[in-house]
């Protein structure tokens, strides 16, 4: 808008021009006799340049950006989740991530927790799966006359359509979040989830803990069990979001469990439930490891 005003004002400069040069005229005695070429170069200057001004885009009369002046960049894509087996390199780092997302319990009023799992138990558990990002995507480069075939990938070539979700396609890249799965009264049993809270609300929960069903259904469990805050938004709601469903502690190692969860506090930081997902045996042979 600001461009159309500024041809329209040229465009009135020009006419403005011409019949100062009109009037200029009359008064050197000559401005009778010109009149009619005067009047011609008024209507063809004038329209030209009111045409000019009402028909050009903007941009053709905007300044060039400047070489070094980059465009507003936008939200950053989200890359691709890979869940994998954890590697013994991942577990300091799975401390940190339940450390970091225990403190959101402080943060929202709740109160400390107890700690976090050590590496040992970590390396002990009988499933450990780990989410990571998938690595951007390589820059393109220029094939060289080296190269026997640029268009044919070989090995360590892959495309993006290559990684499966249980291959670790992402190795290299930091985790995002963990589940820990036991085996509790003969089900399997979600001993801890936890996320990176800068990676919270983005499905890296959810994927873990669907993947752990997956396992637990093809390793031949009927149900998958957990004890939990029912009332902390990220805790009961989200598992209910999930297909788990309260019920009581009837079997005795949940039961000792919950007395465990008592005597280290919880109890005291909200109301604990167990909570179950029953589980549909897979056609499939079992993909993941036994553990």
């Amino acid at each position: 808008m600001t461009g159309r005003r500024s041809r329209y004002r040229s465009a009135g400069l020009l006419t403005g021009l011409i019949i100062l040069g009109w009037i200029w005229d009359f008064v050197l005695g000559g401005g009778r006799t010109h009149s009619p070429a005067w009047l011609g170069a008024l209507i063809v200057v004038g329209g030209i340049s009111l045409l000019a001004a009402r028909g050009a885009p903007d941009s053709a009369f905007a300044d060039p950006a400047p070489a070094d002046r980059t465009p507003a960049a936008g939200p950053a894509a989200v890359r691709p989740i890979v869940i994998a087996p954890a590697d013994s390199a991942d577990l300091p780092q799975l401390v940190e991530i339940e450390v970091a997302a225990d403190k959101l319990f402080e943060v929202a009023g709740y109160g400390s927790t107890p700690g976090p799992a050590t590496t040992d138990e970590l390396a002990g558990a009988k499933l450990l799966l780990v989410a990571r990002r998938q690595p951007s995507a390589p820059a393109a480069r220029d094939p060289r006359p080296s190269d026997p075939r640029p268009s044919d990938p070989g090995p360590s070539d892959p495309r993006p359509s290559d990684p499966e979700p249980s291959e670790p396609a992402a190795t290299g890249q930091p985790p995002i979040g963990y589940i820990r799965v036991e085996v509790v009264d003969g089900q399997a049993h979600i001993e801890g989830l936890s996320v990176r809270p800068k990676e919270m609300r983005r499905g890296v929960g959810a994927a873990l803990v669907n993947a752990a069903c997956e396992w637990a259904a093809e390793q031949g469990f009927n149900q998958v069990t957990l004890c939990t805050f029912a009332d902390v938004p990220w805790n009961g709601p989200f598992y209910a979001g999930l297909g788990f469903t309260e019920i009581p502690a009837a079997t005795p190692e949940l039961q000792a469990l919950r007395r465990r969860e008592t005597r280290l506090g919880l109890d005291a930081m909200g109301r604990r439930c167990v909570m179950r997902r029953p589980l549909d045996r897979p056609p499939s042979r079992p993909s993941w490891p036994a553990g």
